[in-house]
């Protein structure tokens, strides 16, 4: 397969950019993207597959290292945390919003009590932060209510997407549609279902970048068609194309094909409060049902690997220990739903999606469960409709989707599974994961936080509180005059280092 070796080239790029001093005139860059926006107000959406947009608009107060994903400077040029109820930001002095205001400790503050609240859909990143002083406008400090090493990475994330406070004032409730950020782009026009573009900001803090002048994205939601405009050259960059073409853009002439690890992965949710699933024994039954290196074979013809935790094996946090949770025991799963009074069978609706690589992997989801007597009836629903139907009215039990990733494992295991978690749709609590997760975020010490973080997979694997699948690779496919793409185990892709050379 073919690669770009991204890291060293995008820093050659990002030299030589910084001793021109000028991006090349007229780089526009092409993307076929999978999904509409749930919103360009980074802390009003609710969809993780938003980030590539959101990235082009919104600098993060806080950047991380894209194959360890260690916290780097970003608007906040550096940090101290000398207190442990305490985290002190050290503003860059030449950062400014599109609209032309300073990225100042004012606007921290602002963003922060925005993130708390009541329209905020990221209330609980921010929750151990109770307040945030202003010391001088580059130092905003912000006042912990505990000790929270997450809290960094957390601002590589939503949390840290700035917005310029002039502009969310002025534009109230519409300011997802007239979005302005401190990022290498500004915004030019939302289609909605059909495209974004951005354009380059020439007054970005990091001189010499961007290289490119404008970015199309292009909502396809076909994987299929999106393929076929990436080989017919209408368009420049695809990601995640089905898992069938991916040999084939690999060997083609002119693409080029970049697979790496990724935090992304193919999960089912259930929502806890639903009558269905308040016996863990259903769940349980249902994860023991299937039999994920089958799925991952059919599905992903044989890429990526089987999920057993929320964390893929590349990353730091993975519990070795827990993994594989759930054997392939049908007999098992059958005794199970018998005992929790469904012998003669049980049956729920599941919320998927429509396009052809989703409808293949619920088929043999629906094929493998009825193997123990679970009948699933598959609704096929837009990504948008589908995440707001089920975090937000909760009008179906289960969800076929996925868990896009976050910069620090203990935001992943918070929002999922605490109580107050967004994307924990039935709001259940479950105990031991709030005092796993405080364990993990009262100390810097790495193998420490992954000992804490492994209870929490022990209690989430035990309570069986989702249904994992498959981490499938983070592929881009470009067309060869498309130079500088790097991707990150986060699996949420950044362009600002990207050129096209036509």
């Amino acid at each position: 397969m073919k690669r770009v070796a991204a890291a060293g080239l995008a820093l050659v790029l990002a030299l030589t950019a910084c001793s021109s001093g000028a991006a090349e005139v007229g780089q526009h860059l092409r993307v076929a993207w999978r999904s509409n926006p749930s919103s360009l107000d980074p802390q009003r959406g609710n969809s993780g597959s938003d980030h590539a947009i959101l990235y082009t608009l919104y600098d993060t107060l806080v950047s991380f290292d894209p194959r360890t994903l260690e916290p780097a400077p970003g608007l906040a040029e550096s940090w101290d945390q000398r207190d442990p109820r305490a985290l002190v930001l050290h503003l860059r002095p030449d950062a400014r919003f599109h609209d032309g205001t300073p990225v100042d400790a004012q606007a921290v503050k602002y963003n922060i009590e925005r993130a708390k609240g009541p329209e905020s859909n990221i209330k609980s990143d921010v929750a151990s932060v109770t307040s945030v002083d202003v010391l001088d406008p580059r130092t905003a400090r912000l006042n912990l209510s505990r000790p929270d090493s997450s809290l960094l990475l957390t601002l590589a994330d939503r949390a840290g997407m700035l917005v310029s406070p002039t502009a969310a004032e002025l534009a109230g409730e519409s300011f997802e549609r007239h979005p302005v950020g401190a990022g290498p782009w500004q915004f030019v026009e939302w289609r909605y279902g059909q495209s974004v573009r951005v354009q380059r900001f020439a007054d970005y803090w990091q001189r010499g970048l961007p290289h490119l002048d404008s970015i199309t994205f292009t909502i396809m939601k076909d994987g299929s068609t999106a393929v076929n405009a990436l080989r017919s050259g209408q368009q420049d960059m695809v990601f995640n194309p089905p898992p069938q073409d991916v040999g084939l853009l690999a060997a083609a002439k002119g693409t080029e094909v970049s697979s790496s690890p990724q935090l992304y992965q193919l999960i089912i949710y259930l929502d806890l409060s639903a009558p269905v699933f308040h016996d863990e024994r259903v769940r349980r039954a249902l994860n023991l049902a299937l039999d994920r290196e089958q799925i991952r074979r059919v599905t992903q013809f044989g890429q990526g690997e089987v999920g057993w935790t929320p964390l893929p094996s590349e990353h730091w946090a993975f519990p070795a220990a827990v993994a594989p949770t759930y054997p392939h025991d049908p007999q098992r799963a059958r005794q199970l739903l018998a005992e929790a009074g469904h012998g003669a069978g049980l049956r729920f609706p599941l919320l998927t999606y429509p396009d052809p690589v989703t409808v293949r992997l619920a088929e043999v989801l629906k094929h493998q469960l009825g193997q123990v007597g679970v009948q699933i009836d598959l609704v096929p629903t837009e990504l948008t409709q589908a995440s707001s139907e089920f975090f937000n009215e909760r009008k179906y039990p289960a969800m076929l989707s996925a868990w896009t990733g976050r910069p620090d494992p203990s935001l992943t295991y918070k929002l999922m599974f605490t109580e107050r978690g967004y994307y924990n749709a039935g709001h259940v609590a479950t105990p031991g994961i709030d005092e796993a997760l405080n364990a993990a975020n009262s100390t810097s010490d790495l193998p420490q936080r992954a000992a804490a973080l492994g209870e929490a997979a022990e209690v989430v694997a035990d309570r069986s509180l989702f249904v994992p699948l498959i981490f499938p690779p983070a592929v881009a496919a470009y067309r060869e005059h498309v130079r500088g793409f790097e991707p990150n185990l986060l699996g949420k892709p950044k362009f600002t280092a990207v050129q096209v050379q036509r």
